[in-house]
């Protein structure tokens, strides 16, 4: 019954994750969302340069998820998919971490096979934000972009959904 549980999980993720992403011929711009007061503090990590993103943007093949409390993984390699994920990475940097925060999942982003960069994904009430790492090392850090939010909320429904049903059942 458990392999039956993540094997529904992941299709409904998958079929969620399959999104067309907002008809562009470049990486996205994301939309800044740090205060003015905030601007003038320095941030915790720089933001990841655009490099990275337009790499994934025009050579991605697969970001692999890895959640660290929920009972399942999932990976998009459609690139219609990683394009949108993409643009749940906003521009604006990561001013400080909040208390508490913790990362819920690990992304890595894959080029020809090779992880370019990974990400632990903070996303509770207070974390809303990106980590990258490159070399094993944490280098940058961007906010998630309110795309972002909708999705892992959505995901996450779906995913309690998907769960509650088959426990009643």
């Amino acid at each position: 019954m458990k392999h039956i549980t993540i094997l529904i999980l992941v299709a409904l993720l998958t079929i969620a994750c399959n999104q067309e992403p907002k008809k562009s011929a470049t990486a996205p711009a994301a939309s800044s969302t740090t205060a003015a007061a905030s601007q003038s503090q320095t941030p915790l990590l720089p933001k990841l340069p655009n490099t990275y993103l337009q790499q994934m943007w025009d050579n991605g093949q697969m970001i692999d998820y890895l959640f660290h409390d929920l009972p399942f993984s999932m990976n998009q390699n459609e690139p219609a998919s990683i394009k949108t994920n993409l643009t749940y990475i906003d521009e604006a940097p990561v001013m400080q971490v909040p208390e508490g925060c913790k990362p819920m999942a690990r992304q890595f982003y894959q080029v020809g096979g090779d992880i370019i960069f990974e990400a632990d994904v903070y996303f509770s009430e207070q974390c809303t934000f990106y980590v990258f790492f490159v070399d094993g090392k944490p280098k940058y850090a961007n906010q998630m972009a309110e795309s972002g939010r909708q999705f892992f909320t959505s995901m996450i429904r779906q995913a309690m959904k998907a769960s509650g049903n088959l426990n009643q059942g």
